[in-house]
Order: structure tokens, then sequence, then C-alpha cells
């Protein structure tokens, strides 16, 4: 498949005056044209971080490096403010996890929507602003849209808000989209109806999906492979039936078996994660899932596990290590 981003060695630190935050800390991954990629992990495991780092979205006290960050050809690591602000909407765009917070308030949905048209075309008519608005508007399925640009977000319903962000993302016709936990504070029936959407404007788009979420019931739904984040690193990924039948990380294991109606049917016994994600700035020695990890042994407390390759999927983990006969890729 056709690679549209391709990530090596991503790291992102924060300077704090406690020391250093290594919320990103090497991680590796590709997206193929018109391909899903779910990046899963619990809150605190740097997944919004490696979104934000994409778009370069964040403050001067991150420091992001890496051996390559192509995306859709373009390397962009090395890309100015200026060049990075051309790239976000046109070439990679965002959903953000909350639309109530991400709307601004005060401006009626005319003015946010018109001015992503605006930003990219600087002489476009107010005619043209204003039609092309209702057109993605209606796509997103937005009923009445002419109407609903003239409310501001409070006077919308969350999935209508929703709805909106994902027009504005749209707007621009991006490479890649990133949809940062979309589904998060919407009812079930909601839930369902933004996913069909994202999956028919993708094939209607031919875009790329990076979906961020602690979810695996969201994933089954929408993603092709699979990328499983744990304190800063991606500990595993794959396709997502290989990783769903068969999970080769521990950790990977448990959000599953954490899951409704995935792996644990009705009146079967969900399980627990014990403990917290480890602070950034202190990660344990060696596996930093070990000291949650019921498989743990004296070596995961020591040494960190190397990246191995698996029937084509990549895990780090030493009992993968041990099984495939010490083998490290």
């Amino acid at each position: 498949m056709e690679k549209l981003i391709e990530v090596k060695n991503l790291r992102t630190y924060f300077n704090t005056p406690e020391g250093v935050v290594r919320s990103v800390d090497g991680i590796s991954f590709e997206i193929g044209v018109g391909e899903t990629l779910a990046l899963v992990g619990e809150s605190g495991c740097g997944k919004t971080v490696t979104s934000l780092s994409l778009l370069r979205l964040l403050p001067e006290t991150a420091e992001v490096s890496a051996d390559s960050l192509d995306i859709a050809g373009i390397e962009s690591i090395d890309l100015t403010k200026e060049q990075a602000r051309a790239m976000r909407g046109k070439v990679i765009s965002m959903i953000f996890q909350e639309p109530m917070t991400s709307l601004n308030p005060v401006f009626k949905i005319e003015r946010q929507l018109g001015e992503v048209f605006r930003l990219h075309e600087p002489g476009i008519s107010k005619q043209e602003v204003f039609k092309r608005s209702v057109d993605i508007l209606q796509r997103v399925g937005v009923p009445n849209p002419a109407e609903r640009l003239k409310v501001y977000p409070h006077q919308l319903s969350g999935g209508l808000r929703q709805r909106v962000m994902i027009a504005i993302s749209l707007a621009s016709s991006p490479k890649l989209l990133i949809a940062d936990e979309p589904t998060t504070a919407l009812d079930v029936t909601i839930q369902a109806q933004i996913l069909d959407l994202l999956k028919r404007l993708q094939e209607e788009m031919h875009m790329s999906i990076l979906l961020i979420t602690h979810d695996f019931g969201v994933v089954s739904q929408i993603a092709s492979r699979v990328a499983v984040m744990y304190a800063g690193r991606i500990v595993e990924q794959g396709m997502l039936e290989d990783i769903f039948e068969n999970p080769l990380h521990p950790y990977t294991e448990l959000l599953i078996a954490s899951i409704p109606g995935i792996k644990v049917t009705r009146g079967g016994r969900l399980q627990t994660i014990s403990g917290t994600v480890p602070n950034p700035l202190h990660f344990p020695e060696g596996c930093r899932f070990a000291p949650r990890c019921p498989y743990a042994r004296d070596i995961c407390s020591r040494q960190e596990p190397q990246e191995i390759d698996i029937g084509g999927r990549r895990v780090s983990c030493h009992l993968r290590t041990e099984d495939k006969g010490g083998e490290q890729a």
C-alpha cells in the first residue's frame, strides 16, 4: 500500500521546572493512503501529544525531533511555523476531543467555518464562502445547514457540534484526518452515526484517518490497523483482526479483555489493569509496563525490551523475544 505518512523515531519532550517530560519517546509508524490507523491506549500514554506533534501545534516548551516525519511527501520536521500553518487544513487536519471547547462560543458557526476557506483562499467571495459552508454542512449530515450557520455553538446539540467540527476539519479536503476521541461524551446512538459518517466521508474523499482512542470498541468499528501506545512508546502494532484474535503484548491483551462485548460475553467477568500509567518524568527501569504486568519476570524490570517482528506484526515484549528464540529486530 502507498504510504501517506511515515514517522520514524518521533520524540516529543517538554522542559518543565521539575525536569524533562518524555511524552512521546521514540515511536515509529506509517499510515497508507485511504487507511485508518487507530492509536490506542489509556489517558496519559502520549496519544494526543503524538497528533499535536504531527500538526506542529505545541507550546514553546516542547522539543520535537524525529529521524523522519514524512507527511504526503513533505519532510515536516524542519518546516517553519508559516509552512506548518499552510499545511494544516489542506494536507492534515484534526477533529479535537471536545467540540464544545474547540468551537469558539462567541462566534456563530458561519464565521468559524468560513475562516477555513478564507485562510487557504484569501480572495474568495462572501457568496462563495457561504455556498461552500452550506455544502460541507450538508455533506456531514447537518439538517437545514443555511439556518445552522446563523447560530452559536451552544444552540446545537452535542451530535451537531461534532458534525460541525468534522465539517471544519474537512473543509479544505485534507489527505489525513486526525480524529481525537471523536465520540467522547456522545450517547451510543450518536456515536454510531459519527463513526458511520467518518467511514463514508473517508471513502468519498479517499483520505486517511488517524483515530486516537482508548476504546477498543470504537477501534473495531472503523480501523484497519492498530498501534497500541503505553508510556510514550508503541508496544504493539499490526492488523486489526490479528491483534483482536491474538494480542502479543500483555497490555494489549488486558485492554481488549476490559471492553464489554469483544472478548467478554454477557455474564462474563471484565478484566482490570492494576495501577496507573507511570509519570513521564520518572519512567521505571526496564519495561515500562512491568510494574502492572501479570506476566512480568526479573528481566522485565532490568532490561528494556527491543521491538521484534512476528509475522509482520511489531511488538516490544521480553516474553515474545523468548518465544522467538531471542531474535530482535
